[in-house]
């Protein structure tokens, strides 16, 4: 399994409508509250019964997360169905608690692959590669920030190093990011992702059009929480909007264990 999939497979469970800037620091990455031990996250099919009911159908992915006292993330397990190990991710930090090197390993303990990330002089967060098992350079994202250390642009570079996917933020008053602008390779605008977010600061929706076709296509997409005593969620039903109609797609529930 090449890291690029092993890292979008992550980033479906791991964020279930995330657009939060990357900070370095795990549990501010991770939008968690509150001195977070352990987040055990199950994603099911979600699907209506008969009775118009919604109901948990079958279980998807199935990641864990451990963090350390200091909110460091001290590894990211990947499960089956049947629980068996697909691979496990572990983390180094430096002195000011940033994360620096991802190992992903299998589950013989063999590390398949490996993200770097690097920072400025004012520990802001720059760039990220991540390599195989070869240590050869799989791909490259370069992140370019405001004054208000904000990201305005993510560039996505591929093992030559070319830009094959550039993404241009623009943010709400609150900080929250309101758009997201895509380029292709040929810097044509393909996309635009734009969200809107409850009180707690997690989407409620997020909309995708879709400039690819030639005809532009929209898609949106809506997501209830649960929410626990300290502001996580503990449960998102995300939902495909088709004309008038809400059809669920994907439930995770999570286990959230505190210090």
């Amino acid at each position: 399994m090449r890291i690029s999939k092993i890292l979008a497979f992550v980033a479906a469970i791991a964020t279930v409508a995330c657009a939060a800037a990357q900070t370095g620091h795990d549990l501010q990455d991770d939008e968690m509250h509150g001195a977070v031990k352990r987040v055990d996250a199950v994603m099911y099919e979600a699907q209506y019964d008969l009775n118009d009911n919604l109901e948990k159908g079958d279980q998807l992915e199935h990641l864990i997360t451990e963090y350390n006292a200091k909110g460091q993330r001290r590894q990211q397990v990947y499960l089956s169905v049947a629980e068996d190990i697909i691979f496990r991710t572990r983390y180094k930090h430096d002195g000011f608690g940033l994360t620096t090197l991802e190992h992903i390993v299998d589950n013989q303990d063999q590390v398949i692959g490996r993200t770097y990330y690097i920072y400025d002089a004012d520990h802001t967060l720059t760039e990220t590669y991540v390599e195989d098992a070869e240590r050869q350079i799989e791909s490259r994202m370069l992140i370019a920030h405001d004054g208000q250390g904000r990201i305005t642009q993510r560039s996505y570079n591929d093992h030559l190093n070319d830009v094959y996917k550039r993404e241009v933020y623009v943010y709400n008053p609150d900080g929250t990011i309101n758009k997201a602008v895509v380029y292709d390779r040929s810097k044509k605008k393909v996309q635009e992702k734009r969200w809107e977010y409850d009180e707690q600061g997690y989407p409620t929706s997020y909309t995708l059009y879709d400039y690819t076709e030639e005809e532009p296509e929209m898609f949106v997409t809506l997501y209830k929480r649960e929410y626990d005593s300290h502001g996580n969620w503990v449960k998102c039903t995300e939902y495909e909007v088709l004309g008038d109609r809400m059809l669920p797609s994907y439930t995770t529930v999570r286990t959230i264990d505190y210090f």
